[in-house]
């Protein structure tokens, strides 16, 4: 599966200006990103200092986080980019040392 770092901020023209009802939105949120990580749908999330968004960190196929952002929309936008590990990275690396060698 392939890992993703995805940042995430809050759709600010859709959050009601009732605190109250805010407040009741965010938390249903916060709940269903509660439940990701315990499912182990997310390996981690984290809210900005401003609260202006956040962070995540999913394994998944693009199919399923795709499945996962629908959750979200339209209260939360995404910007997810899939990373690689650093073995993957030195694993490339070194491969791609082989194949440029003159032979």
């Amino acid at each position: 599966m392939t890992k993703y770092l995805i940042k995430w901020q809050k759709n600010e023209s859709l959050m009601p200006a009732d605190p109250a009802m805010m407040a009741k939105l965010q938390l249903s949120l916060l709940e269903v990103a509660r439940a990701n990580l315990k499912s182990g749908k997310m390996i981690d999330w984290g809210l900005y200092c401003d609260a202006s968004g956040g962070y995540c960190i999913v394994e998944a196929n693009e199919s399923e986080l795709f499945d996962q952002i629908l959750k979200w929309y339209p209260y939360i936008s995404f910007d997810a980019k899939p990373v690689l590990s650093v073995d993957q990275v030195i694993g490339a690396i070194d491969k791609a040392m082989i194949e440029s060698k003159p032979k």
